[in-house]
């Protein structure tokens, strides 16, 4: 059941002690305790979360300060984050994947006075660091024991939790002073940007911003206390904070944390979450890994499996063009799901999901069309870190694939003259921090340019045709979107492509192919998993030219790929690829730059480029 009524609080401070006094003795979290889950509930949770805001404020936390949180997600996270909030300060989230360089920018850049981090791993990188943060005081480590000789400047989780305790009759006046002074204009939390094209920059997200968000999706979205929420996404990522740290404050579901993001399929089937967010890598996944599990059964069954299939991606189709299935189609889409797609379903597990959502980067339609035809409604939605992830989202039973939806209640839309996708409504953010000139380019009289191109349909529907920045002007002097033709490119053999081709005379693409899906390949033909002998194997080049070729036929012929190029080895989460799985193109050019010559030579051969079109 969606929720269509506003919630009467004005901050998440307030969901949450809402929360904690009408569900005191219910599970809030689970973790992973050997084989099994164990359950903290909510008056552990929020007696934790003010002891360790009493901690907090001894160790010097002002309000309105920042308190840095480095983890992996797990029950210490989010108890440091409403410790934070009831301190009247804000956190500031670290990806997983930073370098020890990257970790400094943020500390610094966010003069957190406080860091919290998960394990000696990343303790290690920040005392690397530590001359270069005037502002840090102290570090909680979650994990393992202080180092001796500093325990003013680092303190395991006990340890600090012990402090709190301590100190809690002395502070708790301050403490409820503080959290009762929360409000909604307060930063609740930094998000600092991907920086796909240079230093991250950092959302302030105000607890106003974020109440929006979960009004605007309300209607939308079931958001339920008896939901079963999984999250493994980065928290340092809005959508997953939305999705598990927010959703929690307002609905009051139990939120299970991932033991690790490759855990993550087994723990989606013993969970079976009834709400499931992924970024469009780990659908992909999901499918590549369906393909070759009924590739590798008996010919008999499988196809069966694909008949049952194509008959559900007969039927998406169908719905698609409006076209209403006769008697004999139902029957047929009756008898596949039964023999079939409810057993995929099952293994999945996410047949008891009533919301599957996909965001933060661009999916493929097959890939769409793929999980539709399964009984698996993923709806696509569309946002940024800037307005909380919430512009656009298809609705359940009204999914137009290759639109990332309609707008959000609360939220007005716009194409400017040059395409740009222009947005506005409480959803969006408070400022740049410490940035006023970048504030001041991104939000112009309300309106936040999103540097996104797009194209609304009559009924409202929002296609997104590529980055403003990122349009390929080819030497003939013609635009080209390279995100189109990424798109129709990716396949489960295919991973990551990138379109080249700015003040070139054509287009060109670098391949990075997906480990599984090469090894399914060579295992289906027979072929040595050997992955330097697969690259130049005949009959991977004569596939991935087929797959070029039909790309090709689906595009104008100044957007055709003439020729490819496959890289020896995936983009890496932290080097070339961001940890939300964009692209960092300026790094790709520069790390690539033979291979990419090499595609523009005058006497380029298949053999150098790893395969041309015709």
């Amino acid at each position: 059941m969606t929720n269509a009524t506003p919630v009467p609080e004005r901050t998440l401070v307030e969901l949450f002690r809402r929360q904690a006094a009408s569900r005191s003795s219910s599970p809030a979290m689970f973790h992973r305790d050997g084989d099994s889950w164990a359950a903290i509930d909510w008056n552990t949770y929020a007696q934790q979360a003010r002891i360790l805001a009493a901690f907090f404020i001894s160790a010097g936390l002002n309000e309105e300060a920042h308190v840095a949180i480095w983890s992996f997600n797990r029950p210490e996270f989010l108890i440091a984050s409403t410790a934070t909030m009831l301190a009247r300060a804000c956190t500031a989230p670290l990806y997983q994947t930073l370098s020890a360089s990257e970790a400094a920018y943020v500390l610094g850049h966010s003069d957190a006075p406080i860091a919290v981090v998960e394990n000696e791993d990343h303790l290690a990188k920040v005392l690397e660091v530590r001359d270069q943060l005037p502002a840090l005081r102290c570090v909680v480590l979650m994990d393992g024991a202080a180092p001796g000789g500093d325990d003013a400047f680092v303190v395991s989780w006990n340890d600090a939790m012990q402090r709190g305790r301590d100190a809690l009759p002395q502070l708790e006046d301050d403490l409820d002073r503080r959290t009762d002074s929360v409000q909604a204009s307060d930063i609740a939390t930094l998000v600092y940007t991907s920086g796909t094209t240079g230093p991250p920059k950092a959302v302030m997200a105000t607890h106003g911003n974020l109440i929006a968000a979960i009004n605007g999706l309300g209607p939308i979205v079931s958001l339920s206390s008896d939901d079963r929420v999984l999250s493994y996404l980065p928290l340092a990522h809005i959508l997953e904070r939305l999705n598990s740290e927010v959703r929690l404050y307002c609905a009051g579901n139990a939120l299970w944390f991932a033991a690790s993001i490759a855990e993550m399929p087994s723990e989606v089937r013993d969970l079976r979450p009834t709400c499931f967010v992924g970024v469009p890598r780990v659908w992909e996944k999901m499918a590549a890994t369906i393909n070759a599990v009924i590739d590798a059964m008996p010919s008999s069954r499988r196809r069966l499996a694909r008949w049952a299939i194509a008959v559900g991606e007969q039927a998406v189709d169908r719905g698609q063009r409006g076209e209403a299935a006769t008697a004999m189609q139902r029957l047929r889409h009756r008898v596949a799901d039964r023999l079939v797609l409810h057993r995929i379903r099952d293994a999945t597990g996410l047949e008891r999901a009533h919301t599957l959502i996909t965001g933060a980067a661009p999916i493929s339609q097959q890939v769409l069309r793929f999980f539709h035809a399964l009984g698996l409604e993923v709806l696509e939605g569309y946002g940024m870190s800037e307005n909380m992830t919430v512009t656009t989202v298809n609705r359940h039973g009204h999914v137009r694939l290759g639109t990332v939806g309609q707008v959000v209640p609360g939220v007005e839309l716009r194409i400017a003259d040059d395409g740009e996708i222009l947005m506005r409504g409480e959803v969006l953010f408070g400022g740049y921090y410490k940035d006023p000139a970048a504030t001041a380019e991104a939000v112009v009289d309300g309106w936040l340019h999103t540097g996104d191109i797009g194209e609304l349909d009559a009924e409202g529907y929002l296609r997104i045709t590529d980055r403003k920045k990122d349009l390929i002007i080819t030497a003939g002097g013609k635009n080209v979107a390279p995100s189109n033709i990424e798109d129709l490119l990716r396949s489960e053999l295919i991973a990551t492509p990138v379109v080249i081709g700015d003040r070139r005379p054509y287009i060109a693409a670098l391949l990075t192919l997906d480990a599984s899906g090469l090894e399914n390949f060579a295992r289906k033909r027979g072929l040595s998993t050997n992955v330097e002998a697969l690259l130049r194997h005949p009959m991977l080049l004569e596939e991935i030219q087929r797959r070029v070729e039909s790309v090709n036929g689906h595009l104008a012929n100044v957007e055709r790929v003439r020729r490819w190029c496959l890289l020896p080895r995936e983009f890496e989460v932290g080097v070339e690829l961001t940890p939300t799985f964009k692209v960092r193109r300026k790094l790709v050019a520069e790390r690539y730059a033979a291979e990419i010559e090499s595609l523009y030579a005058p006497q380029a051969v298949a053999a150098r480029s790893g395969g041309e079109a015709a």
